[in-house]
């Protein structure tokens, strides 16, 4: 299992606060979740460019645009 999948499935567990950490559920829940991103929005695409820091800059800012609560917030410039 890819390290993402264990940090995001953590990261579900956490939220829900499910306990005993059932791992089948949780890492297909989290692959999921991943393949759900893999096709950025273009409000992402424009926080991907407008960030600074070329690769970690721009994947940090497309996942913040999308951890949004709205498409309408403005993308951070720089």
């Amino acid at each position: 299992m890819s390290t993402m999948v264990k940090r995001v499935a953590q990261a579900l567990q956490q939220e829900m606060g499910t306990a005993p950490f059932d791992k089948t559920a949780a890492f297909a829940l989290a692959r999921a979740a991943i393949a759900a991103m893999q096709e950025p929005t273009e409000k992402m695409i424009d926080a991907w460019i407008s960030a600074p820091g070329a690769i970690k800059g721009g994947w940090q800012a497309m996942i913040d645009c999308a951890l949004r609560v709205t498409d309408d917030e403005p993308v951070a410039k720089g």
